[in-house]
């Protein structure tokens, strides 16, 4: 039985995801990875946002990678196919990624969705006060509109590695953020170690900076989407090709 402790059209949450032995496994391993610097060019993050670290990314349709991911993949995809709310976020898919990412102090992740697919975020680290923030900041479904790709102009050719989902913004901020301001209001999450949280497609979301009161530690969290087959066919896609 699944301790679900909230179910919104935005967001499902699940405490106490992981059995211990799985968790401490999961957490040695991602230490033992390949590590790396989000770059610039990641345009989910701003110049401003402060140092974010990733591991390398892992795919469901790729398993085994004979080590302790394997154990991660299982769980979600026991979840997804035996809780019932969860068919409002993925009753069908093809895909699933994850990737660990680190956040120190002074690193956040700005206002963003995440453009048609539904995505999980697990809590995997071991230890975390709630006056060291890195709260997860969510929006209702429909409360503003928002539009994080950016309009070419003419002349203006793409050559970074967004092509697939169209060009994103790097220093014009304002006023993509001036309706989530106005608005002003939503859900908070904490990152409280072992929750695993799935948020639908199209919620506009964000992650507060680590406090300078967490010192050492770090928030760790395993990310990734759920690619449903028929992703393309939701309204973030649907007319991309002739925006």
């Amino acid at each position: 039985m699944y301790n679900i402790v909230l179910d919104t059209p935005e967001l499902l949450m699940v405490d106490d995801f992981l059995p211990q032995d799985v968790w401490d496994k999961i957490f040695n391993q991602v230490q033992a990875d390949n590590w790396s610097t989000s770059a610039v060019e990641d345009k989910y993050w701003h110049i401003t946002d402060g140092p974010n670290y990733k591991n390398q990314k892992r795919l469901w349709s790729k398993r085994p990678y004979n080590d302790n991911m394997d154990l991660w993949f299982e769980h979600p995809e026991k979840f997804v196919a035996t809780c019932p709310s969860m068919k409002k976020f993925a009753e069908d898919y093809e895909e699933m990624s994850a990737r660990c990412h680190a956040y120190p102090v002074g690193s956040k992740n700005p206002w963003h969705t995440d453009l048609g697919m539904p995505t999980y975020t697990y809590y995997l680290h071991k230890h975390w006060e709630i006056n060291w923030d890195s709260t997860l900041l969510v929006l209702p479904y429909d409360s503003i509109e928002y539009n994080q790709r950016m309009q070419l102009l003419e002349g203006t050719k793409q050559y970074d590695d967004y092509t697939d989902i169209g060009a994103m913004e790097m220093f014009e901020q304002s006023e993509k953020f001036k309706a989530i301001l106005e608005y002003g209001r939503g859900t908070f999450v904490s990152p409280k170690p072992n929750r695993l949280i799935f948020i639908n497609k199209g919620v506009v979301h964000g992650i507060n900076k680590v406090d300078s009161d967490a010192g050492q530690n770090i928030r760790v969290s395993l990310t990734g989407f759920v690619q449903e087959t028929k992703w393309r066919e939701y309204p973030e896609w649907k007319n991309w090709d002739n925006e």
